[in-house]
């Protein structure tokens, strides 16, 4: 795992997922080296970056120009680059543009987060798995909606990660990006 710390990041781009939240939801995706990938709405490309190491190939979607460009530095300084096609557009007209993958992750920050996870659902391979990951709760009801329409059965994760500080008295532990992760394989 890449350390959080290692990435070039900005204020501008909103939604940074630490290396804690990473690591489960590399696991959850059982990622392989025949695995076709989408990082959707991929911020300043820290899922893209872990997944480029595993996977056949990833798309890291984005229609923010400066998250698609502090993608490509952080892969081009962290990951496998030749891996990675970058798409500078709408996660719609992206994921329609794309042929045939195994596994998407979506950052969940749009409205039209009902309409992404159809259009994965409609378009991924027989045995895909979609992982969601959100901080804000309206567009984890939202998916989850969204999913049980569709006849999944998510499973829910609430991810809270704590770190130590010291104080005169002992160590806080303080909750550093929570995050609620939706995970469901395609029947």
């Amino acid at each position: 795992m890449i350390k959080d710390f290692d990435f070039i990041n900005t204020c501008d781009i909103s939604g940074f997922i630490k290396e804690e939240i990473r690591a489960i939801a590399l696991y959850k995706s059982d990622v392989s080296k025949e695995d076709i990938v989408l990082d959707i709405n991929c911020g300043i490309g820290e899922i893209s970056t872990e997944f480029s190491k595993l996977s056949k190939e990833v798309y890291c979607i984005d229609e923010d120009n400066t998250a698609i460009e502090f993608s490509k530095t952080n892969i081009e300084k962290h990951g496998d680059i030749d891996k990675v096609k970058f798409i500078n557009q709408d996660p719609l007209s992206a994921i329609r543009s794309i042929i045939d993958f195994d596994i998407a992750i979506i950052k969940a920050n749009d409205d039209n987060i009902g309409e992404i996870i159809e259009e994965i659902h409609n378009r991924i391979n027989s045995k895909g798995r979609i992982i969601i990951l959100t901080n804000i709760l309206d567009f984890a009801l939202m998916s989850v909606n969204k999913l049980d329409e569709l006849l999944y059965n998510p499973t829910i994760s609430q991810i809270d990660v704590s770190k130590g500080q010291q104080l005169n008295k002992g160590v806080k532990l303080i909750s550093d990006n929570p995050m609620t992760m939706i995970y469901v394989k395609k029947r």
